[in-house]
């Protein structure tokens, strides 16, 4: 290029400059900006219905769901752990001490995002929060509340199963999947059942804390079992939720097909196409927690 070409380039650059990009800034709150609702969970096993759940929470005017955060279960290792206890105490952080650092520290994260969502409270939905039920209720108290979801095991296993084939599955679900040999239908029905007792057990020790409610239920008949779940939170109802998709949502860890659903569309029976093997091997896992859940076995 000349030496007059690029003297009129540079003339352009300046007078006509591209457009200015504002730049995205994660501020930290101080604690007396903190929101005053009770710290709130959904939990459910992988593929669930959680991702639908959340849109509707997150379009209620003054609840703020962001993507799955997962922080959470990497923080559950410092609390179990006797070697960063006695570490700690050393430092002269008691477990109290460490109690409230942690919770601190995680409420910041969430609390930043209701502000700047413009809303009064947070539901963090995580999925592999299940195997961390005990260090979220040691962070929070009896103030928290948990939103327990289940499905079917079999149309869960199923799901998860594709997920696995097609490589398309990351977290503890695929970690549990990776020690096992067999048919991943099976793998998964087992990890569903594990899961879910984990989750019943919950249930049984914190009874006023948790609110079950069923995927095939709320999808089916939004208008009749989503009610409940908002008194349950301390929300009013407001009938907007059920047109999730008309709202903005933050994008993030999660499932990306819920982006072009604009309707409850539940799906179920999905295993139906399993082999007797499959499905003999798999209710051997499942069977007893979905009578515990009040699913019929193949039903």
């Amino acid at each position: 290029m000349s030496l007059g070409k690029r003297i009129i380039n540079r003339i352009k650059r300046i007078v006509n400059p591209p457009p200015f990009r504002e730049k995205i800034v994660v501020k930290t709150i101080d604690s007396s900006d903190r929101r005053k609702s009770p710290p709130c969970f959904l939990i459910g096993v992988y593929r669930s219905g959680t991702t639908l759940l959340r849109f509707v929470l997150d379009s209620h005017s003054n609840i703020a769901v962001p993507p799955e955060t997962n922080f959470l279960y990497e923080m559950a290792d410092i609390y179990r752990s006797e070697w960063v206890r006695k570490g700690l105490a050393g430092a002269g952080v008691d477990e109290e001490g460490m109690r409230n650092l942690l919770k601190d520290f995680s409420a910041n994260i969430l609390d930043s995002y209701a502000i700047v969502k413009d809303k009064g409270r947070w539901i963090d939905k995580t999925p592999a929060y299940t195997d961390i039920l005990d260090f979220l209720n040691f962070l929070y108290g009896d103030e928290s509340k948990f939103i327990m979801l289940y499905r079917h095991g079999l149309d869960v296993a199923n799901s998860l199963a594709g997920m696995y084939e097609r490589n398309d599955l990351a977290g503890p679900a695929k970690m549990f999947a990776d020690n096992l040999t067999g048919s991943p239908k099976v793998i998964f029905a087992r990890y569903w059942a594990e899961q879910c007792e984990k989750m019943i057990c919950f249930e049984e020790s914190h009874p006023d804390q948790c609110h079950r409610i069923h995927y095939e239920s709320f999808a089916s008949e939004p208008q009749k079992h989503l009610p409940p779940l908002f008194e349950f939170l301390g929300e009013p109802w407001e009938p907007e939720v059920l047109k999730f998709n008309d709202k903005q949502h933050d994008f993030g860890l999660q499932d990306s097909h819920i982006a072009a659903t604009s309707k409850f569309t539940p799906r179920t029976k999905t295993y139906k196409t399993w082999n007797k093997t499959e499905l003999s091997e798999a209710l051997i896992f499942a069977s007893e927690t979905l009578q515990k859940l009040g699913y019929d076995e193949e039903n």
